[in-house]
């Protein structure tokens, strides 16, 4: 059950139109009072619940490929975090919280009536799916998961200190810079993170710089894991680590990262995933 302070308003079936997308109605559940866009793709299979990383929007699935590829074998439901795209943009941090993140991908799937589905997240998204692996396995089939892991972030918060006060100054452009984003962006992306709100932008990293991990629980997740690390990235000794210590996890270490639209690149991704997910057939 999602905690009551998070319970959402659903309204089934319910559309609205956007104008962003030339006034066609766009799928979405409320919850908390917050309007919540996501969208479905594919026809057979299991499900695959998609969640992106920070600031990025949900079209980047469809532009980098990995819907038309993965939709030849999964049924996918696909979430725009709130904050970010068509999602509403609430200035109160509790709605950024991992946890209350956690309680908006239920309540997708309510909408969508599914009740047990596989998990990608990146980044961002990969807080959420640790995060359900915790509160919620019964609605998790299986976690892949590529840049973040399951501790607090207490060697990054100098760092991610520096990137809030970026966007809380407003300082879009810089942040880009300085995670020399605008490499493997779109300019079309890039303008569309800097029409956003950055206050909002600030208060949704450091609510995820905030989350508590899952470290001490790490033992109990039963769900089957998927990490994806590479020697290059920063975090890969915690990636390796997790990966060995959850109970039924597995990590692969990638020759590279390579970004494409806010994205690891699925060149990279989606082999040794779709081995993952033939394995737990």
């Amino acid at each position: 059950m999602v905690p009551s302070a998070l319970a959402a308003q659903t309204h089934r079936g319910r559309t609205v139109p956007d104008a962003s997308s030339g006034g066609l109605t766009m799928p979405f559940v409320i919850a908390n009072h917050q309007r919540i866009h996501y969208e479905t793709a594919g026809e057979r299979g299991p499900y695959l619940f998609l969640h992106g990383p920070f600031l990025v929007n949900l079209d980047t699935w469809w532009q980098t490929g990995y819907i038309e590829q993965l939709q030849e074998t999964f049924r996918l439901v696909v979430i725009e975090p709130l904050g970010q795209g068509r999602s509403d943009a609430p200035l109160e941090s509790e709605h950024y919280s991992i946890s209350a993140r956690a309680a908006h991908v239920l309540e997708v799937l309510r909408e969508v009536q599914v009740d047990y589905t596989h998990f990608l997240g990146f980044g961002l998204g990969a807080q959420v799916g640790f995060s359900l692996a915790v509160s919620h396995p019964e609605s998790i089939r299986t976690l892949a998961a590529a840049g973040a892991h399951p501790y607090p972030l207490i060697d990054e918060l100098q760092v991610l200190e520096e990137s809030r006060s970026q966007l809380r100054d407003g300082h879009i452009a810089a942040y880009l810079q300085q995670w020399r984003s605008e490499e493997h962006l779109s300019s079309e992306q890039q303008e569309q993170i800097a029409n956003g709100n950055p206050e909002v932008y600030s208060i949704s990293l450091t609510e995820s710089c905030r989350w508590e991990g899952a470290s001490e629980q790490l033992n109990s997740i039963r769900v089957s894991t998927q990490l994806f690390t590479a020697t290059s990235e920063p975090r890969f000794l915690s990636v390796r680590e997790a990966g060995r210590q959850l109970p039924n996890g597995r990590y692969t270490i990638l020759p590279k990262i390579q970004y494409t639209h806010g994205l690891w690149h699925p060149d990279l991704i989606l082999s040794p995933l779709q081995e993952f997910y033939r394995r737990q057939r």
